[in-house]
């Protein structure tokens, strides 16, 4: 069997329990990403979903929202840039940065709480998932 080449997603499946997301509904819950780090950081999502470069605290708003995105609600890297006006690198940046910081037992706290709700929302929001018909 030839090695896989880690350059090209290419003929591989989607993870496991992965539902492909309608354009809309991708821009949608990148939106809803932004919108519950902005109830926990206190930074309004227009600011967090703005293309312009940020003072720091916004731009770790945006970061934390870019990892739910990817994250909580399993869109791929391409999607979460297109969600967010960034390219994929700066996507990737962002997911570093912030796996990094769960070092920190109160970030990690904090975060866990997002990702759960963010959870929560995407299997509201997906035909299939548990949750479906509320």
């Amino acid at each position: 069997m030839p090695p896989q080449s880690h350059r090209s997603n290419q003929g591989q499946r989607p993870p496991p329990g992965y539902l492909p997301v309608p354009p809309l509904q991708q821009r949608l819950q990148c939106h809803v990403a932004a919108e519950i780090v902005s109830a926990f950081f206190g930074i309004a999502a227009r600011d967090i979903l703005s293309p312009r470069r940020a003072r720091a605290d916004i731009a770790h708003a945006r970061h934390t929202a870019i990892y739910l995105a990817h994250v909580a609600f399993q869109l791929p890297l391409v999607f979460v840039a297109k969600g967010f006006g960034r390219d994929r690198t700066s996507v990737a940046y962002a997911l570093q940065r912030i796996e990094d910081e769960r070092d920190d037992p109160e970030f990690d706290r904090l975060l866990t709480r997002m990702e759960q709700l963010s959870r929560a929302c995407r299997q509201l929001t997906l035909p299939g998932e548990q949750g479906e018909g509320f």
